[in-house]
This record gives structure tokens, C-alpha cells and sequence, in this order.
């Protein structure tokens, strides 16, 4: 368990006002460090904690001492596992990252998409057009095949209006492997009331995806969709990839 004393203590997050991918970026960047950086960052901050006459004050008054250096145990190396794909396998990064390694090959098991729908709001019509023209132009590196959708679209993007078009359509149609919205930007509200629909009242695999963060370049986008094929892949009962040995 870990105790945190408040009056030492911040908040972190980033305000939604300031939110932006530059931003995001510049933290995932100072959050993914090698463990000697991270060593490194810790014994640095104790340095200057203690070379602070008022900081050790304040620990003092406390009742607090800090060691000079971070507490040292001996640890269990295990083994690196070969990561599995359908046709190839390899062995990871010392950063256990291969999300490259899986948009390159075909998963090990992949699920087509036959009956699907696509709903979004009229003003972002041209960015569903050239989602679906991506959709299907990076789909077979995967193993995936992907037909054309059926097409909702909205004449605005209030929650009722969303619901309401969902409703209707799955209503009417009983084969819908998964409801994919398009939606203009990060409404946690909108998104809620999406799931809570494709969950509770009218059961079906659903994804989300925010306009925002498929941009307007192309190799973004293209990006994007890799990692969105991938999650709706899971969903649909698709597997990615796999070990010798499970965990």
C-alpha cells in the first residue's frame, strides 16, 4: 500500500481546454523511459531535495528522512517470450512494444466484416468517405476483408440524434457484426450514451473513433485505422497474435 501525505502531494492530467496531440505526445514521451532513466530522474530529485536547506526543513518538520539514494532488491529476469503472428514470429524490444511487428503481418486469426455500420454526422461526410477508402485499402496486410458498409448519416451530432439512428437501424436489422460512430470530437457524454445503447439496450460490438484524431494527413489516418482495425478485430472474436508459452 501507498501512502500519499496530501500536503505533498499534486493532482496530475492534463485540462481538457489544454489538451492537444502535441501535448499528449510530450507526456507519453517522459512516461515511456528505460528503467536507467527512471534511476537516473530519482536519485536526481533526492540530490536536490537534499542539497535545499528548506526542503529538508519541511521533511524535518515532518518527521521525514530521505535515504541518499533509492532502495535496491534483487529482481527475477524472466526470459523474453517470441511473439506469435500467423506466418512469422519474432522477440520484442527490451520496450516489450511491437505494434509495428502486427500491422505488418496478417493476425493470427482474423474476422470479416460482411455486415457492418457506419454512423456519423453529416458535416464530417467526407472524412466517413475517406475512412471507409482507407478502411479497405489497409485491411488485407492484416488479413482482414472488409465490405462496404451500411451508411447512416446524421443531420447533427446531438446524443438524441445518435440514438434515434441507431435504434432505428438496428431495429430493422439483425446482422450487424458491428456499429462503428464517428463522432466530431471528445464528447465523454456522447460516447457513454453510445455505449451504454450498444451494450445494454441493443447488444452489438461498437467503436468509437474521435474526428480529432485521425487529422487531416493521410499517413495519420492511416495510422489511426491500423490500430482501430486491430481493436475491432478483438472485439469481433479475432485473435492477433500469441506466445509458445502463456503467461
Amino acid at each position: 500500500m501507498v501512502l500519499l501525505v496530501p500536503e505533498l502531494a499534486f493532482m496530475t492530467g492534463l485540462p481538457e481546454k489544454r489538451r492537444d496531440s502535441r501535448m499528449v505526445k510530450e507526456v507519453m514521451r517522459e512516461l515511456h523511459q528505460s528503467p536507467r532513466q527512471h534511476y537516473q530522474r530519482l536519485t536526481n530529485l533526492l540530490h536536490r531535495i537534499r542539497a535545499k536547506p528548506e526542503a529538508l526543513q519541511e521533511l524535518t518538520r515532518w518527521g521525514l528522512r530521505l535515504e541518499p539514494d533509492i532502495h535496491m532488491t534483487q529482481g527475477r529476469i524472466l526470459p523474453s517470450e517470441r511473439i506469435n503472428l500467423r506466418h512469422s514470429s519474432f522477440t520484442p524490444s527490451e520496450e516489450l512494444i511491437w505494434s509495428k511487428e502486427v500491422t505488418r503481418e496478417a493476425s493470427i486469426s482474423t474476422i470479416s466484416m460482411r455486415h457492418w455500420l457506419l454512423v456519423y454526422p453529416r458535416k464530417l461526410q467526407d472524412l466517413a468517405r475517406d475512412l471507409v477508402i482507407t478502411m479497405e485499402n489497409i485491411c488485407s496486410p492484416l488479413g482482414m476483408q472488409i465490405s462496404r458498409p451500411a451508411l447512416v448519416e446524421l443531420k447533427d451530432d446531438r446524443i438524441e440524434t445518435y440514438a434515434k439512428g441507431i435504434r432505428s437501424f438496428l431495429s430493422a436489422e439483425d446482422k450487424v457484426q458491428l456499429l462503428l460512430c464517428l463522432i466530431s470530437g471528445n464528447r465523454e457524454d456522447l460516447y457513454a450514451a453510445i455505449k451504454k445503447l450498444c451494450c445494454l439496450q441493443s447488444p452489438v460490438p461498437s467503436q468509437v473513433i474521435n474526428a480529432q484524431s485521425l487529422g487531416s494527413q493521410f499517413n495519420k489516418m492511416r495510422a489511426v485505422v491500423y490500430k482501430v482495425l486491430l481493436q475491432i478485430n478483438c472485439k469481433l472474436g479475432g485473435e492477433l497474435w500469441g506466445v509458445d508459452i502463456p503467461l
